[in-house]
């Protein structure tokens, strides 16, 4: 079985498998690195002195990175994210420069997600005096700012399948959400469950969206991107 390069020249499956597990050993080497960085900096702090929800959202918040990097890299080339299209989906119609753009930008929102998501836990461990947090606080909430305005832009600027993705991620993830957070707080009230505390949850609903969003992504056709 045979598909096409954007320039017309014709490629075998083998050759796309093999241009796909090169651009996997690439993404796993960089992303050994970050997770050895990650756990090194755990070791450091003494890992007893971190709970699971922490842990939990280091996990999240590199899974976050390491996706919106992987899409930054294969989009920084058009040719290359051609390439990436063709290998997924073979006779599909080339990304046109808007949603290049779009690409990127969504990359960008992701990139910025892990680093916000993994700045609370860390900043905590670091034994900052009070302006240290302070500062560090200040720092996350312009990010956040940042991330929230780039998103507001995608959302006005995309077509609508990615805004019905969005819509529908949002909307499953909340409704989901209360009522898994109104079964726990029913249990922890009448003594059944122990109670959490507001990181625990935070690291929920955004595991729960990342893992809502890209299962509702690609049923919607939005797997190429």
């Amino acid at each position: 079985m045979t598909g096409s390069h954007p320039n017309g020249t014709e490629f075998t499956r083998a050759q796309r498998w093999r241009r796909h597990a090169i651009e996997a050993l690439i993404g796993g080497v960089i992303g050994a690195g970050f997770g050895f960085g990650i756990a090194s900096f755990v070791d450091s702090t003494g890992f007893e002195r971190w709970t699971i929800a922490e842990l939990a959202s280091l996990a999240v918040a590199f899974l976050l990175f390491f996706m919106g990097g992987f899409v930054l890299v294969m989009s920084a080339s058009e040719a290359r994210w051609r390439r990436l299209v063709a290998f997924r989906q073979p006779g599909s119609e080339p990304p046109d420069r808007d949603s290049m753009l779009a690409v990127r930008r969504q990359g960008v929102i992701v990139t910025l997600a892990g680093p916000i998501l993994a700045a609370p836990p860390v900043l905590a461990h670091l034994g900052l005096s009070d302006d240290g947090r302070a500062i560090g606080a200040a720092a996350v909430l312009a990010a956040l700012a940042v991330q929230t305005w780039l998103n507001w832009r995608l959302y006005r600027t995309s077509d609508e399948l990615v805004r019905q993705v969005t819509l529908l991620a949002g909307a499953v993830c909340f409704w989901s959400g209360q009522l898994a957070l109104f079964i726990w707080a029913t249990l922890a009230k009448l003594g059944l469950a122990g109670d959490v505390d507001s990181w625990t949850l935070v690291t929920l609903v955004m595991a729960v969206y990342l893992v809502v969003s890209t299962w509702i992504g690609f049923r919607r056709g939005l797997d190429q991107l």
